[in-house]
């Protein structure tokens, strides 16, 4: 950065400042408590903090005008950092350093013309030469406020994701810590909530950018751990209804690649996040190929004992459906979406017909062949409940089936 030489009438006019910084430096305090009230709350900015940094910026300036100082600016970097971390605004610390300039830039002027030998063009070159100075002093200024905002920010997210960790991790916490992390998560202690998993496609890559904001529109908070594989969010909601929280996250989530979502169901206190997140990741990986979507875990009597034992559950989908499981892919799907739809309507073969667009003998064909393949038929009550567990195992379970079998060559 160019920087004028300091001109012959300033550095005049700061040898004889200097006997004057305790009185400068208290009428700039004054003028910019006035001004900037932001500055007058010791909530935000303590007491004496202004008058010491007003204080070294003016000692700082007059030294290096005078050549008793090094150019490292540091009086400003310190004003900086110190508003970054009292948050005080970037506007506001500049408009200060405005202030501050302008009254000093009169004592110089008095102190110039009271000389009475210095010219016009002068005092034109001492206000051209102290301008560079303010400039300088606000970009040093802005250049520590901006790092340390940016550590601070970074910091923030650190401990907002390890109290995140806390709460999906750790199912013993008791009702104390539980409220405690609540309180610094900004969420309600009780309420509605929802555990939401998304599949992470590149390592460090949010698979939901710009969640929390999306979410913050609809009046829904939230708090999120980026994990290698998942990215897993706790959502506040205003109500007992997940199809804002739904809609929110297809929209966000519809990126390249798309991302897999898996959402709990809703549950009333933050001490059940442990589960709820159990859950989301059993609906996340019950998702199959195709397009990517939001699935969300059907807390249906059967999804319940599968997420519960999930071990058991996928043994007893290897038992019951058998060699069912070693057929291709595609026709396992085939039959198994079948016999999904022939239970979701009651048994009704012209139904399931009419859903899969095919005709009633070719379901009652399919239905036949599972009975080939599983020894077990429709027909028996038993033996349907028994298809009917094993099933759901499958669809929310991804490692109950067997290795893809490969079809014929």
């Amino acid at each position: 950065m160019f920087t004028p030489a300091p001109a012959p009438a300033l550095i005049a006019a700061a040898a004889a400042l200097r006997e004057r910084v305790p009185e400068l430096a208290e009428a700039i305090v004054a003028r910019i408590e006035q001004s900037l009230p932001l500055y007058r709350d010791t909530r935000t900015v303590e007491g004496g903090s202004l008058a010491e940094s007003v204080r070294q910026n003016i000692e700082y300036l007059l030294a290096s005008t005078l050549g008793d100082a090094p150019e490292d600016f540091a009086a400003q970097h310190n004003t900086g950092r110190r508003r970054a971390q009292q948050g005080v605004p970037l506007a506001e610390m500049l408009r200060s350093y405005r202030i501050g300039f302008a009254l000093f830039w009169e004592a110089v002027a008095e102190e110039v013309i009271g000389q009475g030998r210095w010219s016009e063009r002068d005092l034109t070159d001492t206000a051209t030469a102290l301008w560079w100075k303010a400039d300088e002093f606000s970009a040093a200024a802005t250049e520590s406020y901006r790092e340390t905002t940016a550590e601070l920010v970074e910091q923030r997210e650190r401990q907002r994701s390890a109290l995140v960790e806390a709460l999906i991790t750790s199912g013993g916490l008791d009702r104390g810590a539980v409220w405690e992390i609540a309180e610094k998560l900004g969420l309600p202690r009780v309420g509605s909530f929802a555990a939401v998993a998304a599949e992470v496609a590149e390592l460090g890559t949010e698979p939901l950018p710009g969640i929390v904001p999306r979410l913050r529109e609809l009046g829904v908070w939230s708090a999120w751990r980026l994990l290698p594989r998942l990215q897993v969010g706790i959502v506040s909601l205003p109500s007992a209804e997940l199809e804002p929280l739904v809609t929110a996250l297809e929209v966000t989530g519809d990126i390249s690649p798309p991302a897999r979502i898996g959402v709990s169901p809703i549950y009333p206190a933050l001490e059940g996040t442990p589960h709820a997140v159990y859950l989301a990741k059993i609906a996340l990986s019950s998702i199959g190929g195709g397009p990517a979507r939001v699935s969300r875990f059907a807390a249906t009597p059967l999804a319940t004992l599968v997420a519960a034992a999930p071990d058991a559950a996928a043994q007893i989908a290897r038992t019951v459906l058998g060699p069912l499981l070693a057929l291709p892919r595609e026709e396992q799907d085939l039959l198994l979406d079948t016999l999904g739809t022939w239970l979701d309507t009651a048994g009704s073969a012209r139904e399931t017909a009419a859903r899969m667009f095919c005709h009633a003998n070719t379901v009652r064909h399919r239905l036949r062949r599972i009975a080939e393949h599983t020894g077990r038929s429709v027909d028996d009550p038993a033996a349907t409940a028994e298809l009917s567990a094993a099933l759901a195992a499958v669809r929310l379970l991804p490692e109950a089936r067997w290795p893809d079998t490969p079809g014929p060559s």
